[in-house]
């Protein structure tokens, strides 16, 4: 077994995208720091701490930040929810993030008293750019096998503290941008793991899709005797199935992850 092990920390931003990690390992105990609930325990004997972030980038940020001083983990997998920016990416399909950018970082162009506002003439500043998610553990996945039946995409994850729920506003960030979906903490994780130099992954399922503008892709035009609110939205509380995928692929994908740590402690002993 690994000696000395350092833990692997898996987020969730609500108690939804958490609450099935909670039932698929042992956990030993709760601890709440600063207002964020950190749940330690073990996998396979390996030490894994399940981390409720809290929605958006401050949130995410904090309790990250939080995480790394507190646990000095050798790895932060950052899981959930999100919307989809294409039209060949669906509801319950996986996209695994190769990067990250801020999708919600804009220096307006200038206009005056009742000149109105056109977001479309908005540019990024120079805090959109593209973080790497870590190379490594971007291979366990393209390797790895999973039961789940949804489809896998990797690319750009978009986000940043905003839901954008207009189609041709979606489609002008994904010309920009090349973002494949969006959320509202990946970019937080990200950005402080690439910063501290932990190595740092994230994956989400798709729980809507606004450009298909499909009741079967959760788009939010096309839902029927729902409540289109944000909130109504975002909790998903007439189903969470893609909430469920999301931690399911994440505890497949820390088995796999911790097969890959045994290897290479056992290659770095043998060559002592």
């Amino acid at each position: 077994m690994l000696e000395n092990k350092k833990p692997i920390i898996i987020q969730g931003a609500m108690e939804m995208e958490i609450e099935e990690l909670l039932k698929l390992i042992d956990i030993e105990k709760e601890e709440i720091i600063k207002g964020f609930k950190f749940f330690i325990g073990k996998l396979n004997e390996y030490p894994l701490i399940i981390s409720e972030t809290q929605v958006g980038v401050i949130n995410a940020s904090m309790s990250t930040l939080i995480a790394i001083q507190k646990y000095n983990p050798i790895a932060i997998i950052n899981q959930g929810i999100a919307g989809a920016h294409v039209d060949y990416i669906h509801r319950n399909d996986i996209v695994v993030g190769e990067k990250c950018v801020n999708i919600n970082a804009f220096v307006t162009g200038v206009r005056n008293k009742d000149e109105g506002s056109n977001p479309f003439e908005w540019k990024f500043d120079n805090r959109s750019v593209e973080i790497n998610g870590a190379k490594d553990l971007i291979e366990v996945a393209k390797n790895m096998k999973t039961t789940e039946k949804a489809k896998i995409f990797y690319g750009i994850l978009g986000s940043g503290d905003i839901f954008d729920r207009e189609v041709d506003r979606i489609k002008w960030i994904r010309e920009k941008k090349n973002t494949i979906s969006e959320d509202n903490e990946s970019i937080a994780v990200y950005t402080i793991s690439d910063r501290l130099n932990i190595k740092c992954i994230g994956f989400r399922v798709i729980s809507n899709n606004e450009v298909t503008q499909t009741e079967e892709d959760g788009a939010t035009s096309a839902r029927n005797g729902i409540d289109k609110s944000t909130n109504k939205m975002i909790y998903k509380e007439y189903d969470n199935t893609p909430a469920k995928i999301s931690q399911r692929f994440a505890i497949e994908y820390v088995k796999e992850l911790i097969d890959v740590l045994e290897i290479h402690l056992k290659n770095r002993k043998s060559e002592l």
